[in-house]
């Protein structure tokens, strides 16, 4: 937030430089942005049918992960009555973001997986309310929905998986539970805002943005049948990623 304090008062600031005719703040428009992105997981494994005695794994974490944010818009807006702003866009771009909540990939105990959760694009629509606070200067809220293809991926240590065989299986089958395993989700979330605009002249003007994505929740499944039962205790492990991201966007438009 102190970073969005920072760049809503640059905006401010920059309309001293703008005429006081700066130009039509509706209709037609499009534009590019970058910005960066905090990632949030709430991570936790958790053993499902435990061996007879044996005690349930079940772990939690919480992890987070600045990366950057690349993307395009374009949408409508129009004034009306003494300066109120309504109108809508839809946008999309691509996203860095590569978070590992979990890695004792290396262990030799017990274990023995590497957790990442992933985004690689985004794309949504959003409407937007505002207020002209200047003839040149747009202050607004934004109610979006957003989707992006989000991958859990779960890397077991596979040295120490075949180490470690359940007594009389096959060195197939304990080689099966040694093997990476994922899961995508592609799901529509809530990705509410709010951003400052200022015209530079009749056509161009910057925009700074901050936006919260209620991100999806991914459980992906890793089977682990034919593992001693004192290394991993249980036929399976269950891994759920609960994902949140703030973005924050600065960008530049041409309206039509």
């Amino acid at each position: 937030m102190k970073k969005l304090t920072t760049a809503l008062l640059v905006a401010a600031a920059l309309t001293t430089a703008v005429s006081a005719d700066g130009g039509s703040n509706g209709g037609f428009y499009l534009g590019a942005n970058a910005g960066v992105a905090n990632t949030n997981v709430k991570y936790n494994f958790v053993s499902v049918s435990p061996a007879a005695g044996g005690a349930t794994q079940n772990y939690n974490n919480t992890s987070g992960k600045m990366a950057g944010l690349f993307g395009v818009f374009a949408g409508y807006g129009m004034v009306v009555g003494q300066g109120a702003y309504v109108g809508g866009e839809v946008y999309g771009g691509l996203d860095t973001t590569k978070v590992t909540p979990y890695d004792d990939s290396g262990s030799t105990i017990n274990g023995y997986h590497k957790t990442t959760v992933k985004r690689t694009n985004f794309y949504g629509l959003a409407a937007r309310v505002g207020f002209m606070v200047t003839p040149s200067t747009l202050a607004y809220i934004r109610l979006g929905v957003e989707a992006g293809k989000w991958t859990t991926q779960v890397t077991p240590n596979a040295a120490a998986i075949t180490a470690n065989p359940l007594a009389g299986e096959s060195a197939e089958n304990v080689a099966s539970n040694a093997v990476a395993v994922s899961k995508t989700k592609n799901s529509i979330n809530f990705a509410p805002g709010l951003g400052m605009e200022v015209s530079v002249n009749k056509n161009l003007f910057l925009r700074a943005e901050y936006s919260y994505l209620f991100g999806p929740s991914i459980t992906a499944v890793q089977n682990t049948q034919y593992v001693d039962q004192t290394c991993i205790n249980g036929s399976s492990l269950n891994h759920t990623a609960k994902i949140s991201q703030h973005a924050f966007k600065i960008g530049v438009g041409y309206k039509f």
